[in-house]
């Protein structure tokens, strides 16, 4: 296995300021099963499972990877157009693969903090990670891209042959920038950009997210533990540049990470609404009530841009609404 992800105790906690809420989350997961000798029982006993977290097989079928038959979407119970995965299955190789993308890890985390499901299911032999993506959210900016850069050309990423990993710029200063350090292909790659400026949030612009992406390959196996042990296989990909996280960050709920990402969207949304449509919405409202217009100009629909997490409730919504009202006066 690579020695640049072996898990290594880089602090006394691993980087936790409360172990009950560790502040490393899965953001991505890929799984593959083999020996599965028919799917229809084995989807049906995962269906069973992602009905705790309110996710579902949907009986839309999907793009297939290569050398697989079927494909599956896993959607949420509570709008089916919220694509949180897929599943596959191939008769030649008597194997299935589970995806889940950001959101889909984000439902089994409202419920199982420490995904003690996803650590039962690979702990099985047949069962291998793929892939995983592991975060961290750095919402005072504690690390942001001017220390990556600088870290970087010190050689502070470097592997411990020396050898130094690709890097590459993406984004500006004004809508949020973004650095890759590792190959598109290489077992191990970071990713950390500015989640504030990119979700044009002007409450919370210092906020950072640090990335780190395990891809299994023909050499390099990731150890069934990187689910449970998340702070030691994250910190110990980089560890002399992300040991500056240790301990100086707090967690934030799966709930706020996501109510975040709502409020970005529509209040984008609203503030594209106001510029078009704003005056005659205030004529309308003028002449014939707000009610009345509210109705008139309502419709329903689908829609593949707002999406509302199950774990979301009334009260978390209601408490957001002064800042999408503040939030999009404010965008450009």
């Amino acid at each position: 296995m690579n020695k640049g992800v072996e898990p290594e105790t880089v602090a006394e906690n691993y980087g936790k300021l409360n172990p009950e809420q560790p502040p490393v989350f899965i953001d991505f997961l890929k799984l593959r099963v083999d020996d599965v000798e028919a799917p229809n029982p084995y989807f049906e006993m995962i269906a069973l499972q992602l009905l705790k977290y309110s996710l579902l097989i949907s009986h839309r079928q999907c793009n297939r990877s290569r050398g697989y038959d079927c494909a599956y979407k896993i959607v949420t119970t509570t709008q089916a157009q919220n694509v949180v995965g897929k599943i596959e299955y191939s008769e030649r190789y008597k194997r299935v693969l589970l995806e889940l993308t950001g959101l889909g890890c984000a439902c089994i985390e409202s419920v199982e903090p420490d995904y003690i499901w996803l650590q039962a299911l690979v702990a099985q032999p047949a069962v291998t990670i793929r892939r995983i993506d592991l975060a961290l959210d750095d919402e005072s900016g504690l690390y942001q891209i001017e220390k990556i850069d600088k870290d970087y050309s010190r050689g502070r990423f470097n592997a411990e042959s020396g050898k130094r990993p690709k890097k590459e710029n993406l984004g500006n200063k004004v809508e949020g920038r973004t650095r890759y350090i590792g190959g598109p292909t290489a077992y191990k790659r970071g990713r950390f950009y500015e989640k504030g400026k990119q979700l044009k949030l002007t409450h919370c612009r210092p906020w950072m997210r640090h990335e780190v992406r395990l891809v299994s390959n023909d050499r390099d196996r990731i150890p069934d533990e990187a689910i449970r042990n998340r702070a030691g296989y994250f910190y110990s990909a980089f560890p002399r540049a992300l040991r500056k996280l240790l301990g100086k960050h707090s967690v934030i709920p799966v709930t706020e990470r996501f109510m975040r990402e709502y409020v970005s969207d529509i209040s984008t949304r609203v503030a594209s609404c106001k510029r078009q449509y704003g005056p005659l919405i205030g004529t309308l409202t003028e002449h014939h009530g707000a009610k009345a217009t509210c109705e008139m100009l309502s419709r329903m629909g689908r829609s593949k841009v707002i999406e509302l997490p199950p774990f979301f409730d009334e009260v978390s919504l209601a408490d957001c609404t002064d800042i999408i009202a503040l939030q999009s006066g404010e965008a450009k």
